[in-house]
């Protein structure tokens, strides 16, 4: 009786290639991963499309587009007009649109005329043609209120990086500006102070730098449909979230952040007018590391120091959303602006 190891011998020899997968059918499964692929960014970039369409027939601008030269910027003003000056203009943070500012305008609209906009490429602003710096920002901004007619001198409202944009603001036109008011804005140093404080900066702006191209394909859409609500109200809301999905304000978005070395250097030197009336508004939970939070409170103790004619208040437990988009907090803020609104027509120094 042959053994197992003769009778395989004497058979057909082994192959060299036993146990792989023949190229041939490498080639196929390739391929078919290739077309999947393919189809799933197609229809992607067909979702993207027609969900965008929709969303701009389902939310309209609550308020008007306004020619600066070449393209619209959308302006939302609410409010008394026969109360005197100032009027309040509202500048938004990072990506955020005229319908975050639905608890704080409405709460200054009882008492003052306010605006929000939409800068540039986001909301329901058309893209413009300069780069989203410090010094475009606001001559886009002089540009809009003036072709609007909007009645000066003006308290400035800046949130987050838009607290850097009041500040060019006041420095390039300051016979416009009558008060101001930081609400945890951002400050020149935060992405060069310590190595940490760049490393933060850096990941923040790569994480934004492959964002337009997953919105192309409708990515972030799916993604902002699976986050919590905002804290905001309906239908404001429902509008914010819209206009954050647009490939457009993703756009637009990545490009403030490449422009940020930019607005810092523009920034650095900035003054406000002399004894103008500032508040500075600052929150205390970043969910950052202990270093960079002590950092941030101390860069908002300089920017409270650009007047002689202010006030800082730290709101303990407010988050650097929520004094915007949370209610309650919101109430604070918009306490801080009418402060400084009273102090204007008073013509009194801020209180303590």
């Amino acid at each position: 009786m042959s053994s197992p190891s003769s009778t395989r011998t004497a058979g057909i020899p082994p192959s060299r290639n036993r146990g792989r997968v023949p190229l041939r059918r490498v080639r196929r499964i390739v391929l078919v991963v290739l077309g999947a692929l393919v189809v799933l960014i197609g229809s992607g970039a067909i979702y993207q499309v027609a969900a965008t369409a929709v969303d701009q027939q389902d939310h309209p601008a609550r308020g008007r587009l306004v020619d600066v030269g070449g393209h619209r910027l959308h302006l939302y003003c609410t409010g008394p007009t026969d109360t005197g000056n100032p009027t309040v203009v509202l500048e938004g943070g990072l990506g955020a649109t005229v319908p975050a500012w639905a608890w704080v305008q409405a709460g200054i609209a009882r008492t003052a005329r306010v605006c929000a906009y939409d800068r540039a490429g986001t909301g329901w602003s058309d893209p413009g043609t300069d780069p989203p710096d410090a010094h475009h920002i606001a001559g886009a901004l002089h540009a809009l209120l003036h072709q609007a007619d909007v009645a000066g001198p003006y308290v400035l409202v800046g949130w987050s990086i838009g607290g850097l944009y009041v500040r060019e603001y006041a420095d390039e036109f300051p016979a416009d500006v009558a008060g101001v008011v930081l609400l945890d804005s951002s400050s020149t140093e935060q992405c060069t102070s310590t190595p940490s404080a760049a490393a933060q900066c850096d990941s923040t702006s790569g994480l934004f730098a492959v964002m337009p191209a997953l919105a192309r394909i409708g990515v972030m859409r799916v993604l902002g449909s699976l986050q919590a609500a905002t804290g905001l109200p309906e239908p404001e809301n429902s509008d914010m979230r819209a206009a954050a999905s647009a490939t457009k304000d993703l756009d637009t978005r990545a490009a403030e952040l490449r422009a940020a070395p930019a607005t810092y250097a523009q920034v650095r030197d900035a003054a406000l007018p002399s004894g103008v009336p500032l508040s500075v508004v600052t929150a205390t939970d970043h969910e950052t590391a202990p270093d960079l939070e002590r950092l941030w409170t101390g860069w908002q103790n300089d920017m409270a120091a650009l007047s002689s004619n202010r006030v800082h208040r730290v709101v303990a437990g407010a988050s650097h959303v929520s004094l915007v988009l949370d209610e309650e907090d919101a109430r604070l803020s918009v306490a801080a602006v009418l402060e400084v609104v009273a102090a204007v027509r008073s013509g009194q120094p801020l209180g303590p």
